[in-house]
C-alpha cells in the first residue's frame, strides 16, 4: 500500500476507534450524546451562558442547542436563572445533577489533550505546520459534508 491510502487507512482507523470508544461510554454520561455532555462542558465553562453563546462555542444553531438545554433542563442536569435586573434574558448553569458529568469530562477532555500534545510535540515545527495544514484541510472537508447533509435532509419543510 502506497503512502497516501496508508495515512487514508489510518485516518479510517480513527475514525472507527473513536465511535467505538463513543458508544462504550454512554453509562459514564448517564445515557447522554456526546453533544448534550458538550453542552453542559460549555455550560459550566461560560461566564453568563445563553443558548446564544453555546451555539457559537458548539457551532450549532440556536434552535439546536435551545432542544439540548430543554433536555438538560428536563433531566435536572442544567438550570435556567435570570438575572434580578434584566428579565429578558435566560442563562443556564450546571445544576447539582450535572455537576459529576461536567467534572468528569472536563477530566477526560485534559487528559486526551496532553496525550495528543505529547504526540505533536515529537514533531518539528515544519512538521507540524504540515500536520496542521493537512488536518485542516480534513476538518474542512467533514465540515462541508455535514453542511451538504443538512442542508440536503435538515432544511427541508
Amino acid at each position: 500500500m502506497d503512502q497516501p491510502h496508508k495515512i487514508v487507512a489510518e485516518l479510517i482507523k480513527i475514525s472507527e476507534h473513536a465511535d467505538a470508544f463513543k458508544h462504550g461510554n454512554e453509562d459514564f454520561f448517564d445515557e447522554l450524546n456526546i453533544t448534550e455532555v458538550h453542552c453542559i462542558h460549555w455550560i459550566g465553562s461560560l461566564d453568563h451562558a445563553n443558548v446564544t453563546k453555546v451555539s457559537v462555542e458548539m457551532g450549532m444553531t440556536r434552535g439546536a442547542i435551545s432542544k439540548i438545554c430543554k433536555k438538560l433542563l428536563q433531566k435536572n442536569l442544567i438550570e435556567s436563572y435570570q438575572e434580578p435586573e434584566n428579565n429578558k434574558n435566560i442563562y443556564f448553569r450546571v445544576a447539582e445533577g450535572g455537576k459529576k458529568i461536567f467534572e468528569a469530562h472536563k477530566i477526560t477532555h485534559n487528559r486526551a489533550f496532553g496525550e495528543k500534545l505529547n504526540i505533536v510535540g515529537r514533531y518539528d515545527e515544519d512538521e507540524q505546520a504540515v500536520i496542521l495544514r493537512f488536518l485542516m484541510d480534513i476538518n474542512g472537508l467533514v465540515e462541508a459534508s455535514f453542511e451538504k447533509f443538512y442542508a440536503d435532509h435538515c432544511d427541508r419543510k
